[in-house]
Formats: C-alpha cells, structure tokens, sequence
C-alpha cells in the first residue's frame, strides 16, 4: 500500500514534466498540440510489487508535411522537473534517479543522428543517450533532490535532438510517440527513494508504459509541403479606425499549386462588418486547412478609437 501510494505522489514524475517535440525542415512553420498520456507502472520494492499509473504531459511541435526522402529535426525539450517532497502520513519523496524515458523512432523514417543537451540542476550523474532496435533512449541518473516549499527545487532534463530521414512514400503519416508496450517492456523507467515510511526508507523502481500509447504529433510525407497563403486587405494591419465605421472583412486564401483549399475562415465572414462597436485593439484572424489537413493562420491587428 505504501508504495502504491508513492507512485501517486511521484506520478509527475512518470511524465518527466511535459516534452516539447519540435521537428523542422518543412516549409510552414510547425505547429503544436498538447497531449496527455497516461502510464501504467509496475513498482517494485523490498516489500514487494505492486500497480500503480501516473500522467504525461507534451507539447509536441512538428512540421505538419515534409517531403519524401527529406531529412528533418526532432527536438525534445522536457518541461521543467520538480519531484514533490512535500511530507505526507506515508512517507516523504526524498529524491528521483536512474530516469530512462524512450521514444520510438516512428515509422516511416531512419534515424540519422541524435544528440542531448541543455541540462542544469540534474545531480551528480552526467546525462547519457543511446539508441538501439528503433528507439533511443534518454538516461538522467541524477539524483535529483525533491522539491519543498521551503527549499524549492527545479530541475532541467536533457533535450533529445533527433535527425530523421522521411523514408516513407507519399500519404505516409509520421507519428511520433513513446516507447514501451508494457511493465517489463516499459518506455519510461526511474526509481523513487522515499523517506519516513512505517518500515524506514523505501527503494522503489518504478517501470511505466504509456496506456494506451497516444500518438504525440502527425507529419505527413507528401509532395506539398505547404499550407494555404493567406491574404488579408480588410481590416489593414496597423490601421486606425474610427468607432462605429464600417469596416468589411476583406481576404483570401491560395494553395497555389498544392492540393487545394478545404477551408478559408475569418474572425468573420468575408464581406461582413469587422468589430468597431469599441475603442481599443482588436485582431482578425483567418485560418485555412488544405484538402490534406495541412493549417495555417494570420492575425492583423487594428486600432478603434
């Protein structure tokens, strides 16, 4: 029971903070979706194994399309890291180590090189990565004290910077996620030293799989590359107008010689009245989705006075 409930108290720790996945090399900029993944964990002791789950949370950056045969970035960047030490009637967090979080190479690619760095406030252990079978592999050994009201402590993770090859052919998806199927093949693993329980100090070594295993960001490999251009006449951007003016929406959106426009969608209609009802700063946004999916957007602000 007490370990189960450590796994509960250090359950942020499962999700190392939250990953940032940015991959470049495409022609638009990327864009970012926040996911949370849940863990199942299997947490072992000298009193034994138990169960226990715990959370993720990323947010992923990626190019939504890249072309086939291109190389690109993956750059995995972890939110900061402050292990909960505050005390509690079964036990304190005294300290995180041996952090291993993996991620799959996803499919429809090769990996050309990887790389860390970026690190601060990780304990004594230099940080390692390696990668083997399709996945690579980010080891923290730390330790990395807990963090208290009273002596607050915030740890840096290592960035994981990947160079992936587009291997797949056009239509493909690239779906980038964790690691691990399951306890004893697990995609995220660390130990929690907890202090203070009714039998004194307490190992434990925590091995988590991603449950179910939700994809962080999709890339499509494909020949258009590029979302929709969009133009906006109406509202200008900088412009003053006066209160009360009509002012109507004005814009468009091209694809040129991609696969064409899905949508083309403005703060609102084209040709209808903009907000000038009250003085201030006001933005108009429009967005435009191509018949891939790909998505853009552009913003102009305007002056009401």
């Amino acid at each position: 029971m007490v370990a189960r409930k450590v796994v509960r108290r250090v359950g942020a720790v499962a999700g190392i903070g939250a990953l940032v996945v940015a991959l470049a090399g495409c022609d638009d900029p990327p864009t970012t979706e926040r996911v949370v993944v849940a863990h199942a964990c299997k947490i072992s002791s000298s009193v034994g194994d138990t169960s226990g789950s715990a959370e993720s949370t990323f947010d992923t950056t990626a190019p939504q399309a890249v072309a086939p045969g291109a190389e690109f970035e993956v750059k995995l960047v972890p939110a900061p890291f402050s292990p909960d030490g505050r005390p509690t009637g079964d036990g304190t967090l005294a300290e995180v180590s041996a952090i291993a979080s993996k991620i799959a190479v996803p499919a429809g690619t090769s990996l050309v090189s990887y790389s860390i760095g970026g690190w601060s406030n990780v304990g004594s252990g230099t940080p390692t990565v390696a990668a083997s079978g399709g996945v690579v592999t980010v080891t923290t050994p730390g330790p990395i004290r807990s963090s208290t009201p009273s002596s607050p402590n915030v740890a840096t993770l290592p960035t994981l910077t990947l160079r992936l090859k587009a291997t797949g052919a056009a239509g493909t998806k690239v779906q980038v996620a964790m690691a691990g199927t399951s306890t004893s093949n697990p995609g995220l693993t660390f130990k929690a030293k907890v202090t203070g329980t009714i039998i004194g100090t307490l190992n434990t070594t925590l091995s988590c799989y991603p449950s179910p295993n939700r994809t962080l960001h999709s890339t499509l490999i494909s020949n258009d590359t590029k979302a929709p251009a969009i133009t906006i006449a109406k509202p200008v951007d900088g412009s003053t107008v006066a209160k009360g003016a009509t002012v109507l929406a004005d814009f468009s959106c091209d694809d040129g010689s991609g696969v064409g426009v899905a949508t083309c969608t403005g703060t609102v209609a084209k040709g209808a009245k903009v907000d000038t009802a009250t003085v201030g700063t006001k933005t108009f946004t429009v967005t435009a989705t191509d018949k891939e999916g790909k998505r853009s957007s552009k913003s102009v602000s305007y002056r009401v006075v």
